[in-house]
């Protein structure tokens, strides 16, 4: 009985893969080639990663753990099914594994060039893009603010639900570069290396 009931679990398993499969498939292959695609997305960012501190008054650096999420809206254009340019915005908002507070958040502004690769399960896609940042950086009672910028690249996976609609999952690592722009904290330039994992929907119109 037991082997029975495993061998109907795993039939059906593999008969809603299949079908997951063989609807993207369809979707996918079914989209336009010869027009350009639209398309929104919304996406939740858990990110991690460690954060270099240069201050005016030590030469020597410190080294911290920070992590958090951000919050992104964007809009995109696809070309021939396999180029993809987007313009995004994150909301951020980090802390330090250290002490809870002292944080930063801000907004981030991105462009990015996508390859896409049509495949039979889901479509596999990788990215670069440049970022331009803005953050409020606290560290109990003190606070400055601190312009910076960047450049990320990422690898993930798009599934089509429908024509419409599609999931995106992506992991990037992304390197930034932060200058004082305002307060008075002795906290000169921030230098960030952070990876993160994004979830998200995307409209295609």
């Amino acid at each position: 009985m037991y082997f029975r009931n495993y061998f109907a679990s795993l039939c059906l398993l593999l008969g809603a893969q299949t079908a997951l499969a063989q609807s993207h498939a369809l979707v996918d292959r079914n989209r336009s080639s010869e027009r350009a695609n639209v398309f929104i997305f919304q996406s939740i960012d858990g990110e991690y990663g460690r954060i270099q501190k240069s201050f005016k008054s030590q030469p020597e650096t410190v080294n911290q753990t920070w992590r958090g999420y951000g919050i992104r809206n964007g809009v995109g254009v696809e070309l021939f099914k396999f180029t993809q340019f987007s313009l995004s915005h994150t909301l951020v908002n980090l802390r330090s594994r250290d002490s809870s507070l002292e944080n930063m958040r801000g907004s981030r502004l991105s462009g990015e060039v996508t390859f896409a690769f049509s495949a039979p399960i889901t479509n596999i896609q990788f990215g670069l893009g440049v970022i331009a940042s803005q953050m409020d950086y606290q560290n109990y009672e003190k606070s400055g603010a601190y312009v910076g910028t960047g450049h990320y690249f990422n690898m993930g996976f798009n599934y089509f639900v429908s024509q419409m609609f599609s999931v995106q999952f992506l992991g990037k690592r992304s390197t930034t570069r932060h200058t004082a722009s305002g307060g008075s904290l002795d906290l000169q330039e921030m230098h960030s290396n952070t990876d993160s994992l994004s979830f998200g929907l995307a409209i295609w119109i």
